[in-house]
C-alpha cells in the first residue's frame, strides 16, 4: 500500500516546467512555418492577380489600338481640346497622313514617364486620348488606364459646336487594388533583310502592373505586339518632346 501511494505522486515542478518550455518551442516553430507559409500564399495570389489584371488591361490597349484608322481630324482644327494641348504636327507629318501619335506624359510618382497615345477610333470616327491617370488620396494614389473621347459634332451642326470630351476607364474593381506602374508604347521597325531600318505598322506595348500586398519589390511586366491593320506605317508618329 505504501509503494502504491507512492508510485502515484504527482509531476515534480521541473517536469511541469520543461514541459511547458517544450510546448512553447514547438507552438513558436509551428507559428513561424504557418506565417511563412501565409506570406508566401499572399504573394502568390497577388502575383495572380497581377496576371490577370494585366491581361485585362493589356486587352483593352490592343484591340482599340490595333483598330486605329486614318482620318483627317486628327489635324484638320477642329480638334482643340481645352483639357489637353493638341498634339503639334509638321507640315511633313501631315502630308504623310498621320493619325496614330505616340507621346511621353508627364512622370508619374515614382519616376516613370509614361506614354500616351491619340488615334482616331475605327468604329466611331471620334478621337480618344489614351494615357495613364493617378486617383486617390494624396500619399495613397493609384494610377489607371484613362481613355477620353472626344465626339464629332453631328452632321449637320453649326462650325461653331466644339467637340464633346466624354473619359472613359476601367472601373477601379477590375484593377483588384494593383497599380500601373509604367505604360510604353513603341512602334517597331519593319522586319525585311534589307536592313534598312523603316518603319512598320507594328507596336509593341509593355505594361508593368504591382499590387500593393505584394510587397514593395513586386512588379508584374506584360508586353505585346500587334499590327494596327488600317494604318500605313507613315501613319504613326512619335511627338518629339
Amino acid at each position: 500500500m505504501k509503494r502504491l501511494r507512492k508510485d502515484c505522486g504527482g509531476f515534480t515542478l521541473v517536469e511541469i516546467m520543461a514541459t511547458f518550455t517544450l510546448t512553447a518551442i514547438f507552438m513558436s516553430l509551428a507559428a513561424l512555418v504557418l506565417s511563412t507559409f501565409m506570406k508566401s500564399h499572399t504573394v502568390a495570389s497577388a502575383v495572380a492577380i497581377e496576371q490577370n489584371v494585366s491581361s485585362i488591361v493589356m486587352e483593352t490597349i490592343t484591340s482599340n489600338l490595333g483598330a486605329a484608322r486614318w482620318g483627317p481630324e486628327m489635324y484638320d482644327g477642329k480638334f482643340n481640346p481645352a483639357e489637353i494641348s493638341p498634339p503639334e504636327l509638321t507640315e511633313e507629318q501631315k502630308n504623310a497622313k498621320a493619325s496614330l501619335l505616340i507621346g511621353s506624359s508627364d512622370p508619374l510618382s515614382g519616376g516613370t514617364t509614361n506614354s500616351e497615345v491619340w488615334y482616331i477610333d475605327g468604329e466611331t470616327e471620334n478621337i480618344v486620348h489614351m494615357y495613364v491617370k493617378q486617383q486617390g488620396e494624396s500619399g495613397k494614389e493609384k494610377s489607371y488606364l484613362a481613355m477620353d473621347y472626344y465626339v464629332k459634332p453631328e452632321v449637320g451642326a453649326p462650325e461653331s459646336t466644339e467637340w464633346e470630351c466624354v473619359p472613359w476607364q476601367l472601373g477601379e474593381g477590375v484593377y483588384q487594388n494593383c497599380s500601373i506602374k509604367s505604360f510604353k508604347v513603341e512602334q517597331l521597325e519593319a522586319s525585311d533583310d534589307s536592313g534598312s531600318g523603316n518603319s512598320s505598322s507594328c507596336l509593341s506595348v509593355t505594361i508593368v502592373l504591382k499590387n500593393g500586398v505584394a510587397g514593395e519589390d513586386n512588379t508584374y511586366t506584360l508586353n505585346r505586339t500587334f499590327d494596327c491593320y488600317n494604318l500605313a506605317p507613315e501613319n504613326i508618329v512619335k511627338l518629339t518632346s
